[in-house]
């Protein structure tokens, strides 16, 4: 339990951080602290705001827990006094946040409106206006819009509608090209940073499929339609997507690829046991690619021996969101990588207790604003 001060041992602190004021030298930092000589030993301590509440690290703040020791005094009567760098009084003005100047350090900025969904600050002391610091540079939206729009697109609208909503609910104009501009720039680079973390949890057991979707330049279907094949690899006790490889023909290039790619994002977890439907390649690409590993092939929904049901359900989800895209325009778009970032670190699923499958996998990041963050951080 926090000890609250009495009015006594609060008038006595303020009444020594006077004396500290008057006898001491107080250094402000570039960092926006306080440096505080002790009254009784050589001990400098610092004297920070922190949100709207100070902080020191000297014993008495420390340890006994008050609301403010007497470098804590003195550091407000040193500001509120200003016998420091300049003669005319200086606004006792703090942002919420506290952010220090990019310019000279100092602590007293305000807010001083949003630009571009971007908080902008004024410094009181150097009159110097700038705006929040981004992890993304040169950049004039911010990171949270960004993947805000990743997470709605890859969710099902559509980029027109993706660009609506951002307008109609935050004030905030972003052309549809722009939007698919972030997820050409983004996505890549995300992908490249989770495919170097490796899961800790994954089973002896992997379910593969292929699905069709509309691609320009794949092979012609009987509906009249060009399309390429995507071909999906996933973990069965994490539902794990290991792999989402799309390619122009339904082959066993294809096939291998995916299966590379998968036995690489899997980090040395090798499976002892294959799932697949029917497909005539299934044998030659599982034998190539995992010699000692059993395929069991001619899976179904309904089949007595074994069923494929876990990824039959993912390619539900992925048709209902390439319909909405109507077709992929070139085999190395980014789109393909996005929905497996959605799938795996993004969307909760009900059968594995509200968490993703990189959770439950052992991978313990969520959501695009940590993925994006992360990979900028690399």
């Amino acid at each position: 339990m926090q000890t609250q001060p009495t009015a006594n041992n609060s008038e006595a602190r303020m009444t020594r951080g006077l004396q500290i004021l008057k006898g001491k030298q107080i250094v402000e930092n570039t960092d926006g602290s306080f440096a505080v000589p002790s009254q009784t030993s050589k001990n400098i301590y610092e004297v920070r705001l922190l949100g709207q509440a100070w902080a020191c690290t000297c014993p008495d703040f420390e340890f006994r827990q008050i609301d403010a020791c007497k470098h804590i005094f003195a550091v407000k009567m040193f500001i509120a006094a200003n016998v420091y760098l300049k003669e005319e009084p200086k606004p006792k003005v703090f942002a919420s946040d506290a952010i220090p100047c990019v310019r000279c350090g100092s602590i007293r900025v305000i807010h001083y409106g949003v630009r571009s969904g971007k908080q902008v600050y004024f410094c009181k002391d150097c009159k110097r206006k700038f705006g929040e610091q981004s992890l993304l540079k040169k950049v004039q939206f911010t990171p949270e819009l960004i993947t805000l729009t990743l997470d709605l697109y890859f969710s099902g609208l559509s980029l027109r509608k993706v660009a609506r909503n951002i307008s109609d609910h935050f004030n905030i104009h972003v052309e549809y090209t722009t939007i698919y501009s972030w997820i050409k720039r983004y996505v890549p680079m995300i992908a490249e940073y989770v495919n170097t973390l490796a899961p800790k949890e994954l089973s002896d057991t992997w379910h593969v499929d292929e699905m069709f979707v509309k691609l320009k330049g794949g092979q012609f279907h009987k509906s009249g339609a060009r399309i390429g094949f995507l071909w999906n690899i996933m973990d069965r006790q994490t539902r794990f997507l290991l792999s989402s490889k799309l390619s122009e023909e339904r082959d066993k290039i294809g096939g291998i690829a995916a299966f590379k790619e998968a036995i690489t994002n899997a980090h040395g977890l090798i499976p002892n046991e294959v799932r697949a439907d029917s497909l005539n390649s299934y044998p030659h690409i599982v034998k190539t690619t995992l010699p000692n590993a059993k395929l069991i092939a001619k899976c179904g929904i309904r089949k007595p021996h074994t069923n494929n049901n876990r990824i039959e359900r993912l390619n539900g989800t992925l048709r209902e969101r390439v319909k909405v895209q109507r077709g992929w325009k070139t085999i190395s778009t980014p789109l393909a990588e996005g929905q497996k970032l959605q799938y795996n670190f993004v969307k909760p699923h009900m059968a594995l207790d509200g968490q993703t499958p990189a959770q439950v996998a052992g991978i313990q990041v969520k959501g695009w604003g940590e993925l994006l963050k992360r990979s900028l951080n690399r």
